[in-house]
Parts: structure tokens; sequence; C-alpha cells
């Protein structure tokens, strides 16, 4: 018997440390340096991520394993190693990816950055929420999800771009890009639009002037017949009068 419970227990345990270890949710802060967090079902920090030097020394005095992940997003963006990057007119982007798409993780992760970014003047904080595919696509690309997703919106704008021009690029300069290349296109619309809308007008016009044409012709024609009607009328009159002569005098 105490042989089956020990045996149970350590199969209780080993199922309990892998459940709480099995990523419910990813986040992923990217402003230059990109750094990610998976977080377990119960909202903790299970393990970091990050790409490239600059997200390495930026983790390398802190420990945001087993916290909560609104204390370690607090904890990160206020370290003085994360507030290098966070000057004025920076961007931080921060995405999200949930199994069950939890609007309500969503929504108290964006007041846990706003209220850590109060401090930070001048400071943008734009946030998303993609489908569970994307962070694996990201990965594949050895990208964080937020800024493969970022690339993935600029490559819409810019069909010209490419990942690996992007990939080592900041999230203010891609985000610069893309807004660029959207204003190019909706002036684009707008000409062809303009444009489309002066030959309807113009077409429209030429309608209106062949309609004015044609009823100018048919009143000339209608006009024409009456004259022709009242000359046939007064000639078939005078010949009556001709070959009928009034005998009454």
């Amino acid at each position: 018997v105490s042989l089956a419970c020990l045996l149970l227990f350590a199969t209780s345990g080993l199922g309990g440390y892998s459940l709480y270890y099995t990523e419910a949710a990813v986040i992923s802060i990217d402003v230059n340096p990109s750094i990610e967090l998976d977080i377990n079902r119960w909202g903790k920090v299970v393990d970091q991520t990050t790409y490239g030097e600059e997200s390495e020394t930026v983790l390398q005095s802190l420990s945001l394993k087993h916290l909560e992940y609104e204390e370690a997003l607090a904890l990160l963006l206020a370290s003085d190693a994360m507030q290098q990057y966070l000057k004025k007119d920076a961007l931080v982007s921060i995405t999200l990816e949930t199994k069950d798409g939890d609007p309500q993780m969503f929504s108290s992760l964006q007041e846990c950055v706003n209220t850590a970014l109060m401090q930070c003047h001048g400071v943008k904080a734009e946030y998303a929420s993609v489908d569970s595919h994307m962070c694996e696509e990201a990965h594949e690309h050895g990208m964080s999800l937020g800024k493969y997703y970022a690339i993935q919106e600029l490559l819409t704008a810019d069909p010209q771009a490419t990942l690996d021009e992007f990939k080592d690029k900041s999230m203010k300069e891609i985000k610069v890009h893309t807004e660029h290349c959207e204003h190019r296109q909706q002036r684009i619309r707008g000409e062809l639009q303009g444009q489309s809308q002066a030959e309807s007008q113009a077409e429209s016009s030429q309608a209106e002037s062949s309609q004015a044409e044609s009823q100018e012709e048919s009143s000339q024609a209608e006009s024409q017949a009456e004259s022709s009607q009242a000359d046939f009328q007064g000639e078939s009159q005078a010949d009556f009068q001709d070959k009928f002569p009034d005998n009454s005098s």
C-alpha cells in the first residue's frame, strides 16, 4: 500500500510540475530589445526568451520567472537596463498570444503596461492579440512574436520589403515605414478615385449633352413636321377651292 501511495504521489507530483510549466500564453515585449515571457494558466512567468544581445543584457540583472506577469512587466519596464531604450518617441509593442484568446488577460495586460509607462514621457505603446499559429511561425524565423507580427503588417503595406531587411530594425523604424507605405497607398487610392469621379462626371456631362442634342433634334423635327403639315393643309384647301369654286355669288 505504501509503495502504491508513493507511486501515486510521484505521478501526481510530476504531473503537477508539468502542468505548472505548460505554456498558456506568450507575451512579447518589443522596443529594439525583444523579449518573450511564457505564462502558465495561473498567470505566472515560467520561461523567458531573449532575441539578440541587447535583450540578453536587459535580463542579466533581472529574474522574472515565477512572478505574476503584471509584476514581471512592471519590473522589466522600470529596470535601468530597459529604461535606456524608453526614450522620447520610442515605441513599445506588446503582443499577446493565448491558447483560448482570453480578452480579460489582454485588457489586464494593457492596463499594466500603461501604468508602468506613465513615467516614460513621449513613449507610445501599441497592443495586439494574435492567433496561436503566429508564435510558431515567428520562432521558425528566429524572431520574437511581436516583431514578426509587426513585419507581417509592413509586408502587407509594402510587398517589396522582406523579413531579413527589417528583422534587426527597431519597432519605431518598422512602424514608420509601415505608416509611410499605408499613407502612400491611401494617396494613390485617393488619386485613382478622383480620376474615376472626373471620368464619370465627364461621361455624365457628355450623356447630358447628347440627350440635349437629341431633344433639340427631336424638337426641330416636330416643328418641321408641323410646318409641313400646315403647308400641306394650305395647299389642299387651295386645290379644293380651285376645283369647286363658290357659286353662291
